[in-house]
């Protein structure tokens, strides 16, 4: 499901909000049959249910009543069984000492408006934060503050834009960025699923936390026999996934999985297909790109090996899509709200929802993930990737324990440290899989050379995309001027002068390091002047609307940098995402 909380202060009036708006099944980006309103203590609470893959209906994923309100968002398991359906049971019998595994939110509300939101270190279920002077919001979706609260719609979307973020995004895509709970919006922050957030008094609190706990038990275990510790977790992984497959299979008709030639969608099959063998669950494999593409050879030999259905996705003219139009890139922040970009494009946006439902599946790296950053970045863009138009995630090799492999190996050091875990899990369920080639990539315990490179491996064709510098810096120049506007007058007019201006300044950086060498007298007026001009005419970036190629040699430094500021470009004069709907004819709800 998705949800939006809104705490009311004193001054809070019903016009306040958007009720029209908060009332339609339409509301979030997720596809719900309804919205539900619930109202308890000063909170009110709009949920949009999903009722196919995982039955989210009254009484086994929420319940309220005068007294208490309680909400379950995707899958968790108790003490290695399934949880107990009857939600307030189920409320009724957890405590810190029960052990909950899965991705989820848990949500407890009373009508003292004391309360906790309990979810697990690792998540792709995000939350978001909102405040002002009349109320308090917590929701799992931008989309349903920026539209639902509507104060947000007397500007454009430009004038809320975060530049912290933007730059954030350009410069520190991948890298730890130096304000990860920002948002597109400046008014909107970022809940980590580590954050500790509760209610008291009717008040929404959060605990920043700037670590996640690795259990010492965990750590002795690993040290003490290792062995032991891969075969119980192995145990648990499995029960996991099949109690739960088992529990789902009347509400899906088959699973597929995106089969690439790398570590994790390789463990995935290794886990889904022998219990879906077992079970008479269908299981499929598909893999996009060009006949040669690293991905695709692999992901056949490795089908074969586990003898499953296997689907070769050529692309349209042999190319990925790309955004070729102005509409194409709002579509993308529609979908991503600031999280993912162009780079990832997707052809196009289906609310239609079937009966017969399909558990589209992901290879998942928890194990991975080393870092708090890198744990951040997983919840910002597997949560908005993977739940952009569906609700349903299972989450195999994304919960609290692949956490706790990843903390554990970045305590031992080493790049490919974590190369133990996928060893380790296929050595248990397919061992043949280890005599395969990973695309750019190979396991330390094995002697088996890598297929291609990480570049090969990486690297898909594309068709052209659109860039447009005037538009880009016209439609920013209000966010883009922040850093500008820094310097002072005779510096800003220098670069004026040249013909450079506010994009120029913001992209490239080599002008910041000329200007501060002027600032601080390293060169002369006449050799920033020279230097400047060298920047001016230079073809590192196009200064006119073109289409672009991207290829493996070109990518850097501008080519990815200039998709993503297309995408802000491309809404910044939006006041709504109601309103960039109806602009780009995305299709109402529908039924089959």
């Amino acid at each position: 499901m998705h949800f939006i909380l809104i705490s009311k202060k004193d001054s809070f009036k019903d016009e306040y909000i958007n009720e029209q708006f908060l009332s339609s099944a339409n509301a979030p980006s997720l596809i719900s049959r309804e919205a539900i309103k619930f109202e308890i203590s000063n909170f009110i609470i709009y949920i949009y249910p999903y009722n196919h893959i995982d039955q989210e209906v009254y009484g086994y994923s929420y319940y309220a009543d005068e007294d208490r309100l309680f909400l379950i968002n995707g899958i968790v398991n108790t003490n290695d069984n399934l949880r107990n359906p009857d939600i307030c049971e189920f409320f009724d019998q957890i405590n810190e000492s029960t052990e909950l595994l899965g991705d989820y939110q848990l949500i407890a509300i009373d009508k003292g408006g004391e309360g906790f939101i309990k979810t697990p270190p690792l998540s792709v279920r995000q939350l978001f934060h909102y405040k002002d002077e009349k109320c308090e919001v917590l929701s799992t979706e931008i989309k349903l503050i920026v539209d639902g609260i509507k104060k947000f719609r007397e500007k454009p979307f430009v004038n809320h834009f975060d530049y912290d973020f933007i730059e954030d995004s350009v410069f520190r895509e991948w890298t730890p960025r130096e304000l990860p709970q920002k948002t597109i919006f400046k008014e909107i922050k970022r809940i980590f699923p580590q954050d500790t957030k509760y209610f008291r008094e009717g008040n929404i609190v959060v605990e920043r936390k700037a670590s996640v706990k690795l259990p010492q038990w965990f750590r002795e275990s690993y040290k003490n026999n290792k062995h032991k510790l891969f075969d119980e977790y192995y145990e648990g992984l499995i029960n996991f996934v099949e109690t739960n497959l088992v529990r789902l299979k009347p509400n899906f008709r088959k699973i597929t999985l995106g089969l690439t030639g790398g570590l994790d969608s390789r463990l995935t099959a290794s886990i889904l297909s022998p219990i879906c063998k077992k079970h008479e669950i269908s299981f499929e494999c598909s893999t996009s790109g060009q006949d040669t593409h690293p991905d695709v050879v692999i992901a056949k030999k490795v089908a074969k090996v586990l003898d499953v259905k296997h689907f070769h996705v050529v692309p349209q003219n042999n190319k990925r899509p790309n955004t070729n139009e102005y509409k194409d890139y709002a579509l993308t922040f529609y979908m991503a709200q600031g999280d993912w970009n162009s780079k990832d494009f997707v052809i196009g946006y289906n609310r239609k929802i079937s009966n017969l439902s399909v558990i589209a599946q992901l290879g998942m790296d928890g194990y991975k993930k080393d870092e708090l950053y890198k744990i951040a970045y997983a919840n910002r863009w597997y949560g908005r990737r993977i739940l952009f138009h569906k609700n349903f995630f299972f989450p195999l090799f994304f919960t609290e324990y692949e956490t706790w492999f990843a903390l554990l190996y970045a305590e031992n050091g080493g790049e490919d440290a974590f190369k133990e875990f996928v060893y380790e899990i296929l050595k248990r369920s397919e061992p043949e899989l280890l005599t395969i080639p990973f695309a750019g990539d190979s396991l330390p315990q094995t002697d088996v050379k890598p297929y291609l490179t990480k570049l090969d491996s990486t690297h898909h064709e594309k068709d052209p995309f659109l860039w447009d510098y005037d538009y880009v810096n016209e439609n920013l120049k209000l966010v883009l001027k922040n850093k500008f506007n820094k310097l002072d007058n005779f510096e800003r007019n220098i670069i004026k002068v040249i013909g450079l201006n506010e994009l120029d300044y913001f992209i490239n950086e080599e002008i910041s390091k000329i200007i501060s060498l002027y600032h601080e007298k390293q060169i002369n007026l006449k050799e920033c002047f020279k230097a400047l001009l060298n920047e001016r005419f230079s073809e590192e970036y196009p200064r006119k609307r073109t289409m672009i190629t991207m290829t493996k040699e070109n990518r850097y430094p501008y080519l990815n940098k200039m998709q993503i500021l297309m995408d802000f470009a491309a809404v910044a004069n939006y006041y709504s995402f109601q309103e960039m709907e109806k602009e780009i004819s995305l299709k109402k709800m529908k039924f089959s």
